[in-house]
């Protein structure tokens, strides 16, 4: 999967304002998932998705690295709900769309995403 920024190091989210959307998984204290990122590639190349799931160690559908020092105060401004885990959805803007608690709803994620209007815009110039 190919993304703009390619693989550089140490990026911040605001490095990928304008470019991409971004869902954000903060795993719930000693639960330490792994997502088939390759089942879900298509859609979230289509949508500009990179997906960071933040616990010890990061896993993502990107090559994008981010200084721990910065992971973890994402994690301590972000995380609403440690104890059961959360997810955020940042738009290309920057702002945060959706807050939820537990591990990513991805059809909510791609419904919420498409009927955003810059999302609309992007799929009629598809068409």
């Amino acid at each position: 999967m190919s993304f703009i920024l390619g693989e550089k190091e140490n990026l911040t989210l605001e490095d990928l304002r304008w470019k991409n959307r971004i869902v954000i998984y903060f795993p719930a204290k000693h639960h330490y998932p792994q997502f088939d990122l390759k089942s879900l590639e298509d859609e979230l190349s289509e949508r500009k998705i990179i997906f960071l799931s933040i616990p010890e160690h990061i896993q993502s559908n990107t090559a994008v690295s981010f200084d721990k020092n910065y992971l973890n105060a994402l994690r301590e401004n972000l995380s609403s709900s440690i104890a059961e885990g959360n997810w955020i959805l940042i738009g290309l803007d920057g702002g945060i769309k959706l807050n939820k608690k537990g591990e990513p709803d991805w059809d909510y994620i791609f419904r919420t995403i498409d009927s955003m209007p810059m999302r609309q815009l992007e799929i009629k110039r598809i068409k």
